[in-house]
């Protein structure tokens, strides 16, 4: 069974919180949903152009002096596409984690290589779970249930990276060790 483009249904539901440009979309996604979401700026460009074709989105704001800049609004069309798509249940989630294939299928022999890059995730998780708390701060001066739906995503995000963070702790505690049996405690 063909997977839904969710991209689209992403920038629906972001420019229902508000309209912006394509590159403004890439970055709130970033500061917002990166944890869970990414896409490239071509790719949400070249999303954004289907969504006006197909009716979900209009141009709200345009400026051509200088740079050009096209700010992008949701329609009642798109409104209604992205509340079918919330109505439905999620499809399974595909997970791909580079550094874990790496772990899996390296040898012995690469095992200081690894022991980098997973002291790079460590480090590169434990200041995402600075900036977090941060986002949290920020998230939960608002009253709404809006921010209460922000709070339960970056809620999920922060247990992923704490994850993360214990983890690569583990990890390279077990790597790190002389003896490298099969055993783990």
């Amino acid at each position: 069974m063909k997977r839904i483009n969710t991209t689209y249904f992403a920038i629906l539901g972001l420019l229902r919180i508000k309209p912006m440009s394509a590159y403004e979309l890439v970055k709130f996604s970033k500061e917002s949903i990166g944890l869970f979401w990414n896409e490239s700026y071509g790719h949400i460009h070249k999303s954004l152009k289907q969504l006006e074709l197909e009716g979900a989105v209009k141009i709200v704001e345009e400026t051509t002096s200088g740079r050009q800049k096209k700010v992008y609004g949701v329609t009642e069309q798109g409104c209604d596409q992205l509340d079918s798509w919330l109505a439905q249940a999620p499809e399974e989630p595909v997970m791909r984690n580079e550094l874990l294939m790496k772990v899996f299928v390296a040898k012995e022999s690469q095992i200081p290589q690894l022991m980098s890059y997973i002291k790079a995730e460590l480090e590169g998780s434990r200041g995402v779970l600075e900036v977090l708390a941060g986002i949290n701060a920020a998230v939960n001066s608002m009253e709404s249930k809006q921010a209460q739906l922000w709070l339960l995503t970056l809620d999920y995000g922060e247990r992923y990276i704490r994850m993360t963070i214990e983890w690569c702790e583990h990890a390279l505690n077990i790597l790190s060790k002389e003896d490298r049996g099969h055993r783990y405690e």
